[in-house]
């Protein structure tokens, strides 16, 4: 019988390697952002009545927008990172946001959607053969 090959995320295209430290620098980039207009995220943070509370929110999504950002490019422990930023990705998809309405025109929407559909894609696929994690966890074959 021929030996079946266990599919896993060294498998994966280069591409998607490429496609996984593009998304970790852009996480990386957004939260400088995030930091460099604090009172921008505020004001808009603020425009929710039950997020109003939450003074120092933009604070927090710039530290885990850098540091998920930097774990998902170097490709450490990615699943992790990746769903720390999911829920943050969420809140941008349909509550700011949708803010300006669902049209073409809005680009911040579009993109968040896209960034979304990335991290949902590399939780389901992984974090790919360059990757910290590859190095770290993967499975050598035995001398038996």
């Amino acid at each position: 019988m021929a030996e079946r090959k266990s599919r896993n995320s060294a498998s994966n295209p280069v591409w998607m390697d490429g496609l996984r430290i593009l998304l970790g620098l852009f996480l990386f980039i957004k939260g400088v952002s995030f930091l460099n207009n604090s009172s921008d995220v505020f004001y808009l943070l603020s425009q929710q009545e039950s997020l109003a509370h939450l003074k120092k929110a933009s604070l927090f999504f710039s530290t885990f927008h850098i540091i998920g950002g930097l774990m998902i490019a170097f490709g450490f422990l990615t699943r992790f990172a990746l769903l720390i930023q999911i829920p943050i990705l969420i809140g941008a998809v349909f509550i700011v946001n949708t803010q300006n309405g669902l049209s073409l025109g809005n680009s911040e929407l579009w993109v968040s959607t896209a960034v979304l559909a990335l991290m949902l894609f590399f939780m389901i696929v992984g974090p790919g053969r360059y990757s910290v994690d590859h190095r770290l966890l993967r499975h050598k074959p035995s001398d038996l």
